[in-house]
C-alpha cells in the first residue's frame, strides 16, 4: 500500500471503521511511512481533544416533546394520541419485551456489551492501546483527574500476575470513559469503567464473538473486564480489582 492509497484511509481508520484485512494493511503502511505515521498521530491527538472539549448539547427539558407535537400536528389528517391505535400497540409491544427479554441483558446492557468489545478490538490495532504507557498506578490514576467526571481505580495486581499497561480515554454511553490496560503473559486486559445508577452487583461472566468478559458494578461505577484471556483468570482478575 502506498501514501496515495493509505492516506484516505486514515480517518476511517482511526475511527476503527475499516475492515480487519484493509486495516492491517494500513497499520504495517504506517508503521513504515514517517509522513503517513506523523498524520495518523495528529488525527488521534484531534481525537483526544475533541474527547476532551465536552462538546454534547443538553436541549432545555421539553425541547423533544414540543418538537415531536409540532411534526405531528403537521401532518395530514392529525389525531390526538387517544384515537389512534399506534401508542396501544406499542404500549403491548413495550410490556411483551419486559416479561419476555432475558433480564440479564436488561441488567448488564447487551448494546453497551457490544460496545466495550468494539472499543477492545480497536484498542488492539496499531497504537490505540494507551494513551498514557505506565506500570505504575500513581502514574496512570492522576492522568485521568480533569479529563473525566470521576476517579477510576487503578489498582497494582502485578503480584498476581496482571500487570499495568497504562490507560487512555474511551466513549462508553456517549459520555467520557475510562480504560485501564492490563496485560497477563500474551494477553491484553481491557478494563472500562464508566459512571453509572447502577446498584452494586457481583462480577457475571458473558461472552461475545469468542471473548470473555465480566460485568459489575460498584459505588456508582460500571465495569467491563475484556480479553481473550480464559474465563476463568480473567474471573479472577475481577474479583481482585473489585475488592481492591
Amino acid at each position: 500500500m502506498n501514501c496515495y492509497e493509505a492516506n484516505p484511509l486514515l480517518n476511517p481508520y482511526v475511527d476503527g471503521e475499516l475492515d480487519l484485512v484493509t486495516a492491517v494493511r494500513v497499520e504495517e503502511h504506517i508503521a513504515g511511512c514517517a509522513g503517513c505515521g506523523r498524520e495518523y498521530r495528529d488525527l488521534q491527538d484531534l481525537r483526544r481533544q475533541i474527547a476532551d472539549a465536552e462538546l454534547g448539547y443538553v436541549p432545555k427539558p421539553g425541547l423533544a416533546r414540543r418538537v415531536a407535537a409540532a411534526r405531528r400536528r403537521a401532518r395530514p389528517g392529525f389525531q390526538t394520541w387517544w384515537r389512534r391505535p399506534e401508542p396501544w400497540l406499542a404500549a403491548a409491544a413495550g410490556v411483551l419485551i419486559l416479561l419476555f427479554f432475558p433480564a440479564r441483558l436488561l441488567q448488564t446492557g447487551f448494546v453497551e456489551t457490544h460496545e466495550v468489545l468494539d472499543n477492545h478490538l480497536r484498542s488492539l490495532m496499531a497504537s490505540h492501546l494507551v494513551d498514557v504507557p505506565s506500570t505504575d498506578q500513581h502514574t496512570v490514576k492522576p492522568w485521568f483527574q480533569g479529563r473525566l467526571s470521576f476517579s477510576p481505580d487503578v489498582p497494582d495486581l502485578s503480584k498476581e500476575g496482571f500487570v499495568l499497561a497504562g490507560g487512555r480515554l474511551e466513549r462508553l454511553r456517549s459520555t467520557p470513559s475510562a480504560a485501564i490496560v492490563y496485560k497477563r503473559r500474551d494477553h491484553v486486559i481491557n478494563l472500562f469503567v464508566a459512571s453509572s445508577n447502577e446498584k452494586d452487583s457481583p462480577p457475571r461472566p458473558q461472552k461475545s464473538a469468542g471473548y470473555n468478559l465480566v460485568v459489575w458494578a460498584k459505588g456508582g461505577l460500571s465495569y467491563w473486564a475484556v480479553s481473550d484471556l480464559n474465563a476463568g483468570e480473567l474471573m479472577h482478575f475481577a474479583e481482585l480489582a473489585r475488592g481492591h
